[in-house]
């Protein structure tokens, strides 16, 4: 069974925030003098860093080179967005963990290890995944953001958020031996995702490293690559002047830059902000849409004839269990479930109604017709006879 892990304050929209110090180094004092020698470094360069706050979104193959090396380097405050627990065969590739983390939440392995390399670094953890109704006031907080998830739709919402709050984006994602990269910065005038691929492909088109396979040193060459391109931009290092996209087969070992012009995307569409406000706008109502079912008791859904899924973590189930017959599958496990031999609708059930609603999101993106109990366990009444 799952070891019960420390969870941290929830705030009003349903992300983990919470500052995260070491408690066994905290008389370590980075030592910087590697970097701080670069002429374009320097004390200032340094003190830059130090103010910085960097959001990076995914904390796996291409996450853990992120979080690690800008927490080496010294970034003041890391944000840290990831929803899925630690799977045996994430290790080939996500070199920060070890085989003792598996099945703890990523959030609170990397904050840990964030700690433990550069206690000066504070971590903001959001156990949930951003969503269209979030996305715009957490990217306010930060001077840049690292999008790590090579997730499509996470792709696409962290170009629109970037654009709209003029917040520096690096993009990266990985296919087998090869590797994409590319810089929004947010700038007016300036390239986005959508002025290159304007619509996301359908969902089936793009593998995931589930469906495809990777070897681990893939995702780590193109962290690594963002992890430069996010410093590059801290530090204003210089960078190419020109906006392409960066094409990376660590077969043959080479790297092309496919030119993006900006003249022939959204320009064409009234530019990058209308584009990604209508595009935002369209998310945050799709977002809006039913996803929630109304019951005081779960014996009501089941006579309606719903299969209930438990989706809170082992430890809260054992100070609540459900007086019914459910399947457990904590949140963070539900993307890598199918559910696809249940044949009835499911009402996914956690404390509050936030990580049933994403799961529920989740799953129908997979053709499962779920449901999530509004206001969760906390609205379910005591059943009279037990």
């Amino acid at each position: 069974m799952e070891a019960p892990h420390v969870h941290g304050h929830h705030h009003g929209h349903g992300h983990t925030h919470e500052h995260h110090h070491a408690t066994a180094a905290v008389d370590f004092t980075p030592d910087y003098s590697r970097q701080t020698r670069l002429r374009d470094v320097g004390v200032s360069g340094q003190a830059k860093l130090a103010r910085a706050r960097v959001l990076v979104i995914g904390a796996g193959g291409l996450g853990v080179p992120v979080i690690s090396y800008l927490a080496g380097a010294g970034v003041g405050t890391l944000g840290i967005v990831d929803h899925d627990v630690l799977d045996a065969s994430n290790l080939h590739r996500q070199v920060m963990y070890d085989a003792r983390d598996v099945g703890q939440r990523k959030v609170d392995l990397a904050a840990r290890r964030v700690a433990a390399l550069n206690p000066t670094v504070q971590v903001q953890r959001y156990a949930e995944p951003l969503t269209a109704q979030t996305a715009l006031d957490v990217f306010a907080q930060y001077d840049l953001v690292v999008e790590c998830t090579d997730d499509l739709a996470s792709r696409y919402l962290a170009n629109d958020a970037a654009v709209l709050t003029g917040t520096p984006l690096v993009l990266a994602s990985v296919y087998q031996y090869e590797g994409q990269l590319q810089v929004v910065t947010a700038v007016p005038g300036e390239p986005c995702l959508r002025c290159l691929w304007p619509q996301p492909p359908a969902a089936g088109l793009a593998g995931s490293c589930v469906e495809s396979g990777v070897l681990g040193p893939v995702p780590g060459v193109l962290g690594t690559m963002q992890a430069m391109e996010a410093l590059k931009l801290l530090l204003g290092l210089p960078r190419p002047t020109d906006h392409a996209l960066q094409l990376v087969n660590l077969l043959d070992g080479t790297s092309q830059r496919l030119p993006i012009d900006a003249a022939q995307g959204c320009a064409l569409h009234g530019g990058c902000v209308v584009v990604a406000r209508q595009a935002m706008e369209q998310a945050q109502a799709e977002g809006e849409i039913e996803i929630e079912r109304h019951f005081r008791h779960l014996d009501e859904a089941i006579a309606a004839g719903y299969a209930v899924v438990d989706v809170r973590e082992p430890v809260e189930i054992d100070v609540a269990p459900l007086h019914v017959t459910s399947l457990r599958i904590p949140s963070g496990q539900i993307a890598a479930c199918s559910l696809a031999g249940i044949d009835r609708h499911v009402l996914l059930v956690c404390a509050s109604g936030k990580r049933s609603a994403q799961a529920a999101r989740t799953l129908r993106q997979r053709g499962v017709d779920a449901w999530s109990l509004a206001g969760g366990v906390a609205v379910l009444e005591r059943p009279a006879s037990s």
